[in-house]
């Protein structure tokens, strides 16, 4: 009986690679966030959500910067929200717009001192 279930296992092993083995092997281009803190303040608790997905910057330093790369399956839009070190009080920002197609784009957005966010798209060139 074992035996019987190793070779399921390796069975099923052995179909994921197959048919999953180029997406593995061969990594997908992705978009960039970068996300700047220009401030003289520390930002504490970041959250980027962009689509269905989050990512975490537990500290972003003044001025200091974190890139975040991601893939969309469809059209999102970003979400932000941050404390300041100093100031223990959610600071939310919705905005900006990632498409799906095949066009790479690097979104840079601006956290600055009194909370107010920038955001702007440049394009995106594959590496090769």
């Amino acid at each position: 009986m074992k035996r019987l279930l190793v070779l399921a296992l390796l069975a099923l092993a052995a179909w994921q690679a197959w048919k999953h083995g180029s997406e593995i092997l061969h990594r997908q281009p992705a978009h960039q966030a970068v996300v700047r803190n220009e401030s003289t303040r520390n930002i504490v608790r970041l959250r980027f959500g962009v689509g269905q997905q989050v990512f975490v910057k537990e500290r972003l330093a003044a001025n200091e910067t974190a890139v975040f790369p991601f893939r969309v399956s469809r059209d999102a839009s970003f979400s932000l929200v941050w404390e300041w070190e100093d100031a223990p009080s959610e600071l939310t920002w919705r905005g900006g717009y990632v498409t799906s197609g095949p066009l790479l784009q690097r979104h840079v957005i601006g956290i600055h001192r009194g909370g107010g966010v920038t955001h702007s798209v440049e394009r995106l060139e594959p590496e090769p």
